[in-house]
């Protein structure tokens, strides 16, 4: 009890730290808390009984927030010395109280931490949160530190208040209660949530794509959606003629029929141009419908679950905890249909491992073009591919090539034409034209060496003096902290205008730091670039050189190469360094 009273006197003193002289008013800043489970809005309910829940929710986040303004209301018709200002109202809705990653509170938190809230009301203590030890150090140590006013209404705990000292202990067991009854009724929930799905109740969010929800009886079930089941037909068909996920989506995107999003947004079933711009379907998309069981008439469910702790974190659970139930509702596509879908997925699942498989000899090596290719066309960076060809003696070779990803797609009309060329053409071509440059632009390979390293030394000179430049910044600001400190010791400045000047200070230097950082790896790249940069011009002045374009040479030479149909190629060289300038 000893140490509870020293705890609870620190708290006081804490809270009346920036007190007004005695005769004044003692002003406080407010923020009202409300916040309601998400008990009756979870996804084990069907969304007839969501929607009521959520309106019982708005009413009941209402009533928390009247509460604490009659509280409000009446606290500053007594002449205590002190007044509450309600700033904002903080809300969260349909929002677990086991953490506090919550929006709302998360904003109360920052409004906090920017002085502009300088007191929190809840109803009681339930409404702030579940979770015992993170409800107690909230109350027992940051709101303290922060200097600020904690009151519960129902619970008739003020921080600001003398002989709170044992309702400090009740606190402390309205804590651990409510972290027990969080706990209980997370088991329960589950338990709920389980027994539900065995009675072949659908408990997810949206109905896929192709059903609407109902209700028969207590159960919430799947309907086929009038207006889409004919298109799940049609995948289903397409794809066991077509045995190809993108042709598919390809056949859907050329029909304009818009994907499961987007409709279930509009409820328009094809693209009217009346909408934004189209957004097609993708592989994943088909994939997902043609291996779904739904579809077939049977439920799978508990394949994720959430934490309390983060609820936007999916845990995969065991294939051995789903819960299946079979002929639960009407299924779109018949059962034969269904087997031979499961079957071709297979097939490409086999197809591709194999191919994965044979990868494994032949590691993917570096990406030189990486940085520099680009689509002529949509101006979108160029993606790598690689395959792996075995050849009849048994040897293996991993081939490369970059193709646009919007090139052909019919999901995308900004790039009309296929786009790709191989790795070894993109160097053939490449390596031709450079050695044309050289050939043009040089008499003297000598000279050009003698020049680039000279540019190179020019540029290690420069990036020092800049680096010089930085750290003399750096130590002048030192010398204004140190002076602004002691103008603040001594009285000079107030505490406020210290502490503006310590933040823009901190950025500033933060910001000066970086720029250090940076200086500091750039003459690094430089000091490398003296050996590598002047090897890879002799390599390439060398008319009898074979050596593969690198990564470095590349980058160095070229800041662009734009790849149009039809193998045609754009290049925009750079030359790093300037080593070529003056060398005709």
């Amino acid at each position: 009890m000893g140490r509870v009273s020293k705890r609870y006197a620190s708290l006081k003193r804490t809270a009346y730290c920036r007190s007004e002289p005695a005769g004044e008013v003692r002003r406080y800043s407010a923020g009202i808390y409300a916040r309601l489970s998400s008990d009756y809005s979870s996804k084990a309910f069907g969304q007839d009984r969501r929607n009521e829940a959520r309106t019982s929710q708005e009413e009941s986040l209402d009533v928390q927030i009247e509460i604490a303004k009659n509280f409000v209301e009446k606290f500053n018709l007594k002449e205590t010395g002190e007044v509450i200002d309600i700033k904002e109202c903080y809300t969260d809705m349909g929002k677990t109280g086991s953490n506090f990653q919550r929006e709302g509170f998360l904003r109360l938190m920052q409004d906090i931490r920017l002085g502009e809230i300088n007191c929190v009301i809840v109803k009681d203590l339930s409404r702030f949160g579940r979770n015992y030890l993170e409800a107690g150090n909230y109350i027992e140590k940051i709101f303290p530190f922060l200097g600020v006013r904690f009151i519960s209404v129902a619970d008739n705990f003020d921080t600001g208040k003398s002989g709170n000292e044992n309702k400090q202990i009740s606190s402390e067991i309205k804590n651990l209660v409510n972290d027990m009854y969080a706990k209980d009724f997370s088991k329960k929930a589950k338990i709920h949530l389980k027994q539900m799905r065995e009675e072949g109740s659908y408990v997810g969010g949206p109905p896929p794509y192709g059903y609407i929800s109902g209700r028969k009886g207590k159960r919430r079930v799947l309907i086929p959606d009038e207006n889409t089941k004919t298109v799940v037909m049609f995948i289903y068909e397409k794809f066991i003629e077509t045995e190809s996920y993108t042709a598919v989506a390809d056949e859907l995107n050329r029909r304009r029929v818009n994907p499961p999003g987007i409709y279930r947004r509009t409820k328009e079933v094809y693209y009217t141009h009346a909408s934004d711009g189209y957004k097609g379907w993708d592989k994943s998309a088909v994939e997902r419908i043609v291996k779904s069981e739904t579809y077939a008439g049977n439920l799978v469910q508990g394949k994720t679950r959430i934490t309390a702790r983060d609820e936007k974190n999916r845990i995969h659970n065991p294939e051995n905890e789903w819960v299946i139930s079979n002929n639960t509702h009407e299924p779109l596509v018949d059962k034969e249909l269904y087997k031979k879908s499961v079957e071709l997925c297979r097939n490409i699942q086999k197809r591709s491992s194999a191919h994965r498989h044979l990868a494994k000899e032949c590691p993917i090596e570096e990406n030189i073009f990486g940085g520099i290719l680009y689509c002529g066309v949509c101006g979108r960076k160029m993606t790598r591919s690689s395959s792996v060809r075995e050849y009849a003696g048994g040897q293996k070779a991993r081939l490369y090539g970059y193709f646009c990803v919007n090139g052909g797609q019919t999901k995308v009309k900004v790039c009309p034409d296929s786009n790709r060329i191989s790795k070894n053409e993109l160097v053939k071509i490449l390596s031709t034209l450079i050695n044309i440059i050289f050939a043009v632009f040089i008499n003297s390979k000598k000279s050009c060496i003698e020049n680039g390293r000279k540019q190179i030394a020019g540029s290690v000179k420069n990036a020092e003096a800049e680096l010089r430049a930085t750290e003399a910044k750096i130590r002048r600001l030192r010398e204004k902290e140190s002076s602004i400190y002691i103008d603040y010791r001594s009285g000079k400045i107030s505490q406020a205008e210290y502490i503006d000047f310590k933040m823009k200070h901190h950025d500033r230097e933060d910001d000066l730091r970086k720029q250090q950082e940076r200086q500091q790896n750039e003459i690094k790249a430089l000091e490398k670039l003296s050996s590598e940069y002047l090897a890879e011009i002799r390599a390439m002045l060398n008319p009898d050189n074979k050596k593969d374009i690198s990564r470095d040479m590349a980058e160095s030479f070229i800041s662009r190469i734009q790849i149009y149909p039809g193998k045609r190629m754009e290049v925009i060289f750079s030359f790093r360094a300037d080593c070529l300038e003056g060398v005709k």
